[in-house]
């Protein structure tokens, strides 16, 4: 993978993971009222609990790769801490 790909791939990652952040917080505030109200957007709490199990599984599969991806970056940044 050429580095004009990869940096590609970081980009469309990152954006991808900004977008689940986002969701995983409305998920949050939506269990929240769901478990006061009664509902949320039509869905028990229960429902939107199962929703983010599964979303969390694709966040950690997402925040391994992207981890893979810049650990090279890390590495280097973790060098500069110890410093």
């Amino acid at each position: 993978m050429n580095a004009r790909t990869k940096v590609k791939v970081k980009a469309v990652l990152s954006s991808i993971l900004i977008a689940m952040y986002i969701g995983a917080i409305f998920l949050t505030v939506g269990e929240v009222m769901a478990m006061k109200h009664g509902s949320f957007l039509g869905m028990k709490g229960i429902e939107i609990l199962r929703m983010k199990s599964k979303y969390g599984i694709v966040m950690l599969a997402l925040i391994a790769i992207h981890l893979g991806l810049n650990w090279d970056m890390f590495k280097n940044e973790v060098k500069v801490l110890k410093s």
